[in-house]
């Protein structure tokens, strides 16, 4: 689902798309749909490192919380006025809802489980997924969506940033999005590059989890636990495709039986195994080391967003 961030995300090339998200546009289908597809290469995931699951980006070491706000804010604002240039409209988002809880090696809530099942794990839309633009893609021709969707987004690969290990990142350098946030953050392909590194960093850091002995012999020891409970997988990317037919249902629709006990499996043999404990005490053994790492990156873009935050205010104040 399109979140028009503080910039745009990637849209990787070769093998290393690891994204759950679409990558195509249906121009086709219903103009939601179209709306699903049109941020889609910006935004951020890659789930390729070892056995680890969900390892989606997390945008760390950004401004504060309302810096986060005011920086998308500022950004919803220039990206409607360059849409409103070329005629078309475009109905600011706000801000994200909070993001759940990381369960990219296993879910290990159980309270969590027992009453949502996975959840957005298996990539269903929440409740901010209902994006405000699609009433204006709905009165367009599929003609004029797919201008409304280069005009939004751009087209070509003017960004491109080579990430050790992952693959290349690239992303349009043209376009609304990316118009907006030249504005905000001046040097955008500097931007984008150090951007895409923070936003990998818990890629790096699953790669160093998922290698460690430790999490192997968690793992063997979780899924022996599941097996004992009637499921023949192995990780719980495995379980949770068992249950994958069923995650087309509607946002808010609560999760039937068979999620709820796949969930349940999962998230009680993570704890009775210890899985989680370890995976949570590796996370926090290999997290500095990355940090340490990328800490150019880091510092870089804590700069690019610190210098942001006055051209925001400015943005918003000239509305």
């Amino acid at each position: 689902m399109p979140r028009h961030d503080s910039g745009p995300s990637h849209e990787a090339t070769g093998e290393r798309d690891g994204g759950t998200r679409p990558r195509g546009l249906k121009l086709a289908g219903a103009a939601a749909a179209v709306v699903l597809c049109a941020g889609a290469a910006w935004v951020a995931t890659d789930d390729r490192t070892g056995s680890a699951e969900n390892a989606a980006s997390r945008g760390e070491q950004r401004v504060t919380a309302t810096g986060d706000e005011l920086l998308h804010r500022a950004s919803e604002r220039l990206i409607a006025r360059c849409m409103a240039r070329h005629g078309f409209a475009y109905t600011e988002q706000p801000p994200p809802a909070p993001t759940e809880p990381d369960f990219r090696y296993v879910l290990g809530d159980v309270g969590r489980a027992r009453a949502h099942g996975y959840g957005s794990l298996l990539g269903r839309p929440g409740a901010w997924d209902q994006d405000v633009n699609s009433g204006h893609l709905a009165k367009l021709t599929p003609e004029r969506q797919r201008a409304w969707q280069r005009t939004l987004m751009g087209s070509g690969r003017g960004l491109a940033v080579d990430l050790p290990d992952l693959g290349r990142f690239s992303a349009p350098d043209n376009g609304c999005t990316a118009e907006a946030s030249r504005a905000l953050y001046g040097d955008l392909p500097g931007w984008y590059r150090v951007r895409r590194i923070v936003d990998h960093l818990g890629s790096y850091v699953a790669g160093k989890v998922t290698a460690a002995p430790e999490y192997r012999t968690g793992l063997a020891a979780w899924a022996g636990c599941v097996r004992g409970r009637g499921y023949a997988v192995s990780s719980p990317r495995e379980l949770r495709a068992l249950v994958a037919p069923e995650g087309a249902r509607p946002a808010g629709e609560q999760a039937g039986e068979r999620e709820i006990a796949a969930a349940r499996t999962e998230a009680e043999c993570a704890a009775s195994t210890g899985f989680s404990r370890t995976t949570g005490a590796l996370e926090r053994r290999y997290r500095p080391e990355i940090e340490r790492r990328f800490a150019r990156e880091l510092d870089a873009l804590r700069s690019f967003e610190h210098r942001a935050v006055p051209r925001a205010r400015q943005a918003l104040a000239g509305s």
